[in-house]
């Protein structure tokens, strides 16, 4: 009985620790979600009615699922190499309304209203967070064929029924 106790506890701790939460070295991020929850999602009418899975989607398409999760994107950045700000979307009912960078940096107000003057992020050093602006966000999970890396809920500027996930790249060489 001792025996299969501790087998079972020995199993639980060691699936806990398989689970991947540091970020591929050689890997860069790509993209920044910040999506509807996990449980808004599923009952949100604003975006299409069907979720797509995440590897599938199109430039436009609002909704994604990976593995047993859906989210409802409200808002994208694209970003560079070093972590900077490429293009933004921010998805409305309708469909998603991009910004070059170009288009942002004319209009400063925009920038500053949207939170994204200061916006830089990169993978730290350790590789088992984000840090995003100001905030060093920790990672909760990282789905390996998606390349997606979904963020701990509680971190400091969090909007409530809101996650954060970020795309990274790890084909560098």
């Amino acid at each position: 009985m001792k025996f299969n106790i501790l087998s079972i506890i020995v199993f639980i701790l060691f699936q806990g620790c398989n689970r991947l939460t540091k970020v591929p070295d050689n890997s860069i991020l790509v993209s920044k979600f910040r999506v509807l929850d996990e449980f808004i999602s599923p009952e949100n009418i604003n975006c299409s009615d069907t979720s797509v899975p995440f590897l599938e989607m199109k430039e436009f398409d609002c909704s994604f699922s990976v593995e047993d999760f859906e989210f409802d994107i409200e808002r994208k950045y694209l970003i560079d190499d070093k972590g900077k700000l490429v293009k933004y979307f921010k998805y409305l009912s309708e469909a998603p309304i991009s910004y070059s960078i170009n288009e942002l940096n004319d209009d400063l107000e925009f920038r500053k209203y949207e939170n994204i003057d200061s916006f830089v992020i990169k993978i730290s050093k350790n590789r088992a967070n984000i840090i995003d602006g100001k905030d060093t966000l920790k990672i909760e999970r990282i789905f390996k064929k998606e390349k997606l890396i979904l963020i701990e809920k509680g971190y400091k500027n969090e909007i409530k029924g809101r996650r954060i996930l970020y795309e990274y790249r790890s084909d560098l060489y």
